[in-house]
């Protein structure tokens, strides 16, 4: 790294706080999933969006493969979710799976994106994955989110139902 540390890297980033996303495509045996911290939109027209996985995971792999994914923004309820696709298997799945036109999404997410995989490009020790979406939806009203942040999950201070009583704050989508 240049003569930086790898850990003062992660603890200096782990400041910054993110939403928790499901990745799931399509395994051989079954919807095959991995949890991420960076989705990020990328353009409005054509609707992209853009997540990074290890250069050696499987899950990456299958997406290019199989050539469909869907991103899955998990709501606060759905930590076990996030923490059995980040290697910490739970004996019994506690969420529900479904599928549209060959892609695997999960029930309850705040939101879902099922994306066409359009390009993959190297960074580092990770590759960047872009998808074009083909298909978004999700309750008319969104749950408290999933967070992470300082290595370990987060909340909001306030809880699913009192989203009306924060002050709203101007629309910053898009700005730069």
């Amino acid at each position: 790294m240049n003569g930086m540390k790898a850990e003062d890297f992660r603890r200096l980033f782990r400041r910054l706080t993110t939403g928790v996303t499901l990745i799931a495509v399509d395994g051989e045996n079954g919807p095959a999933g991995m949890t991420v911290n960076s989705l990020t939109a990328v353009s409005l027209d054509p609707p992209l969006l853009l997540f990074c996985a290890s250069a050696s995971s499987a899950t990456a792999k299958r997406i290019a493969t199989v050539g469909s994914f869907s991103a899955n923004i998990l709501a606060g309820h759905q930590q076990d979710v996030s923490m059995h696709h980040a290697g910490r298997p739970l004996a019994t799945p506690t969420w529900c799976w479904r599928e549209s036109d060959g892609v695997p999404w999960i029930d309850g997410a705040n939101a879902v994106f099922r994306c066409r995989f359009i390009e993959e490009y190297p960074g580092g020790d990770h590759l960047i994955l872009i998808g074009q979406i083909d298909e978004m939806f999700g309750p008319e009203t969104a749950a408290t989110p999933l967070l992470y942040h300082g290595g370990k999950y987060a909340r909001l201070p306030y809880e699913d139902g009192d989203v009306a009583n924060v002050p709203p704050t101007e629309d910053l989508w898009w700005t730069g």
